[in-house]
């Protein structure tokens, strides 16, 4: 069960076009949780095909705890990659109360249930380019 979680996501990766960075692969800075959500009032607030970037809910989108977004200063827009799982795009915030936590996009609820929490991975990113 988990082996095909772990494919629709590296398809989905793959089609949205986010699978590797640029020649330049990060550095990895801590390791966290890896969780997905989907569009649906009750995993999101009132407005769930907005992001808190104000963008609209795409593939290779991911939400990241406001703890890791405080430390490393993130930006929208910058690349998240997760050992692993491959990359997404920082366009989303989580909750206050969740911690070390990256939340992947997916627009199957069923799918973002069954992927679960993977804890252990390694987190790295890379700045958007201006």
């Amino acid at each position: 069960m988990k082996t095909s979680i772990f494919l629709t996501i590296a398809l989905w990766l793959i089609i949205s076009n986010q699978w590797a960075f640029a020649a330049d692969t990060p550095d990895y800075v801590m390791t966290v949780t890896v969780t997905a959500y989907s569009p649906s009032v009750d995993e999101t607030d009132s407005t769930p095909y907005t992001t808190a970037s104000n963008k609209r809910v795409r593939d290779g989108i991911c939400a990241l705890s406001q703890d890791i977004e405080k430390q490393f200063d993130l930006q929208w827009g910058d690349m998240i990659y997760l050992e692993g799982i491959g990359t997404c795009e920082f366009q989303d915030r989580m909750s206050k109360r969740m911690r070390k936590t990256v939340d992947l996009f997916i627009w199957w609820k069923r799918a973002a249930k069954r992927f679960g929490a993977i804890k252990g991975v390694r987190m790295g990113f890379k700045r958007r380019s201006e």
